[in-house]
């Protein structure tokens, strides 16, 4: 999975939004459902749900199954996909290095 480079601002915007790396930070290690992240983070459920689609849409983000609930609703389970970030510049361009789970390493270039 290569990642386009006119996704490469948002990617940007998502690495820095606080939102966003709460998301990413408390699903590193565990995959977690959208209403608990919204509990334990603080984060307004729309705004969750908003997060979790850009982020999987992003490739940073990825569904890791389903749970039932006590109310007997199905819900899905999301994990980082993003292990680290680096953002450089470098001759004037703004290069993301990006790490994903398994070592899987990309570097995209903003225009």
């Amino acid at each position: 999975m290569g990642i386009e480079k006119e996704m490469a601002w948002e990617i940007l915007q998502h690495i820095s939004d606080q939102y966003s790396i709460r998301i990413l930070r408390a699903t590193l290690h565990r995959a977690l459902d959208a209403i608990t992240l919204s509990n334990q983070l603080g984060i307004p459920i729309a705004v969750c749900y908003r997060r979790i689609r850009d982020l999987e849409r992003l490739g940073l983000l990825k569904k890791e199954g389903r749970r039932l609930t006590n109310k007997g609703k199905w819900v899905n389970l999301y994990k980082a996909n993003l292990k680290n970030a680096e953002v450089k510049m470098i001759d004037g361009k703004i290069v993301i290095k990006l790490t994903f789970r398994w070592d899987r390493e990309e570097e995209i270039e903003i225009e």
